[in-house]
């Protein structure tokens, strides 16, 4: 068990964990006040993001764990009392995100903002912030996935790791820091390099989708038991719910904007409901696999169809523009 740094009022014991968290919200914050100074943004709204942002952050991803963990508290522990012995440990990385898109939601509505107008410089930040998370991962019973039997993948020091058992498994927080790293590059370019010339919050929505659709495979990899409800993994359910938030936002403004295009619009949503139709058939089929390349390569093949017809559907509302 990891040991706290030190303890604060001699009794909460600050861990390296938690530490590690704070910095990564920390970086996520600093990115945001990068571009809300390119965007010209006053130094107020920062603030109020700032202050919001960070109790925000750490309430939603308290609430997300204790909600998918409520049977522990009240049944086992005997109390939902216990869900606020926060340093007792246990967040959502999932909740935190949805806790700083609030927290941008409403610092806009606070200072008159055009919506979107923060969400942008959040986008580009938490890449960064859940990179630093998925690292914190390393070393612990966390991010750990099935056991490796391929030869070449359990030789690799960077996809093979040991767990406590001594057994050669899936280092998946390995996965999903190069997919942070990949989408920050990403969006740092497409976002300086249009100089702000895409509608405000399109930034947070190209983020929304394509890390959601990434985390419904790379979640499906895990097998630490991390907010796994039953046999539902919690955060795979929230990761689907992102993009399908994006389309719903990009559908509205397409067809607000250019009516023609409600035929093209329903064809994504009728794409969308059979790939995530399909990526649930082939979760059942994976516990019983005798091909994970095969299954895991159909589940990408969904979310990438996913991502692809969600971004087309961007593009044709920002030309309608």
């Amino acid at each position: 068990m990891t040991e706290p740094v030190f303890h604060l009022f001699g009794r909460v014991p600050l861990m390296p964990y938690g530490l590690g968290a704070a910095a990564a919200l920390l970086i996520v914050l600093i990115a945001a006040g990068f571009l809300c100074r390119r965007r010209k943004i006053g130094f107020g709204p920062f603030i109020s993001l700032c202050a919001l942002g960070i109790p925000l952050c750490w309430l939603t991803a308290r609430l997300v764990y204790v909600l998918a963990n409520i049977t522990y508290y009240t049944r086992t522990l005997g109390s939902l009392g216990f869900a606020g012995r926060f340093w007792d440990g246990g967040y959502a990385m999932t909740g935190a995100l949805l806790g700083l898109i609030l927290a941008g939601a409403l610092t806009e509505r606070l200072h008159r903002l055009a919506p979107g107008s923060l969400q942008d410089g959040l986008a580009l930040g938490l890449p960064l912030g859940a990179a630093v998370l998925r690292q914190l991962e390393r070393g612990t019973a966390l991010g750990l996935g099935r056991a490796i039997e391929t030869p070449w993948l359990a030789g690799s020091p960077f996809f093979a790791v040991k767990d406590i058992t001594g057994a050669t498994v899936h280092a998946v927080y390995n996965d999903e820091t190069v997919l942070c790293l990949l989408l920050f590059i990403g969006l740092a370019l497409w976002l300086l390099l249009r100089r702000g010339n895409i509608p405000r919050g399109d930034g947070m929505l190209v983020f929304l989708t394509v890390y959601g659709c990434a985390m419904v495979v790379l979640e499906s990899l895990r097998d630490d038991g991390h907010l796994v409800v039953h046999f539902v993994r919690i955060q795979q359910v929230i990761a689907v719910i992102l993009p399908v938030v994006a389309l719903g936002v990009w559908s509205r403004r397409l067809m607000n904007r250019d009516s023609t295009k409600k035929r093209q619009a329903l064809i994504t949503w009728l794409l969308f409901a059979a790939a995530i139709g399909l990526g649930i058939v082939q979760e059942f089929a994976i516990d019983s696999s005798e091909n994970l390349w095969l299954d895991y390569g159909i589940m990408a093949a969904c979310v990438i169809a996913m991502a692809v017809s969600a971004l087309r559907i961007r593009r044709l509302a920002e030309r309608a523009l």
